[in-house]
């Protein structure tokens, strides 16, 4: 018998192997039911799930609380089979936080990374500020959250890329000062795993900054605002009041600190 023949053959019999372990895989995933398998895995898990129920294919959640305080309600997840080829086990997530819609993608591989992908979310400016901790003042608008992938493992810093726009914004500290329409693109650098620029377009104000992160978490955030003509004169004053002044009449606000205190690491 011609050698040549068994070639065809052996990769016959090993995708009927691995199509029989992936059917295997997604019966089990099909029927077992998803309380008991996450009730296993809870110690491991970097937040508190609540009231689950339905399968690991498709099921409900009620809440689930991460450490930074944000929480997510109303919970339901659909498992995607065809990531299987992939050596991942992923699902697409539907959820509600602080009462507004989220949808996402998220994944899990053998080496433990999670990855999210195609995550839209619209909130408030007053919700936006409850979940995070600048010492800037208070804010208004609304933020539209886009981001198309983030990857993240346990002790690293997240690497994001996507965009968010906060319109009608505006910033109150001793008055409210009309920022226009800001937009922050986020990405991943060379030198810091998770970076952003800031700008705004129109307002009293006119905004430049960056945000970049080390390895180790650390963040430096570099913020210039200069009031334009239109800007009322308590503007400056209010700047000063937690920016330097710089020669050319604007002013620079400088934050550093660790991802740990935003959540975020």
């Amino acid at each position: 018998e011609c050698p040549f023949n068994a070639q065809p053959q052996l990769m016959r019999t090993r995708t009927s192997i691995l199509t029989g372990i992936i059917a295997y895989l997604v019966f089990l995933i099909a029927t077992i039911p998803a309380a008991p398998v996450i009730g296993l895995v809870k110690k491991n898990l970097p937040a508190t799930i609540g009231h689950v129920y339905g399968t690991l294919w498709q099921g409900y959640a009620s809440t689930l609380q991460a450490p930074n305080g944000i929480r997510l309600d109303n919970i339901h997840w659909t498992f995607l089979p065809s990531r299987l080829l992939l050596g991942k086990a992923a699902v697409n997530i539907d959820a509600e936080l602080l009462n507004n819609a989220i949808s996402t993608e998220v994944a899990a591989g053998i080496t433990g990374k999670l990855t999210a992908k195609d995550l839209q979310l619209n909130l408030a400016a007053e919700e936006v500020a409850s979940l995070i901790n600048l010492p800037i003042g208070e804010l208004t608008g609304d933020f539209n959250i886009m981001i198309n992938h983030a990857s993240w493992s346990k002790g690293t810093v997240p690497i994001v890329d996507g965009r968010i726009d906060w319109k009608d914004a505006t910033l109150t500290i001793a008055e409210m000062v009309d920022l226009g329409r800001v937009s922050v693109l986020i990405s991943e650098e060379d030198t810091s795993p998770l970076s952003a620029t800031l700008n705004n377009s129109d307002g009293d104000l006119r905004l430049n900054g960056t945000v970049t992160t080390t390895a180790t978490g650390d963040y430096d955030l570099q913020l210039s605002m200069k009031p334009l003509a239109s800007a009322s004169t308590n503007v400056a004053n209010s700047l000063a009041m937690f920016a330097r002044r710089q020669p050319d009449a604007s002013y620079k606000f400088t934050n550093k600190g660790n991802l740990q205190q935003l959540g975020l690491f």
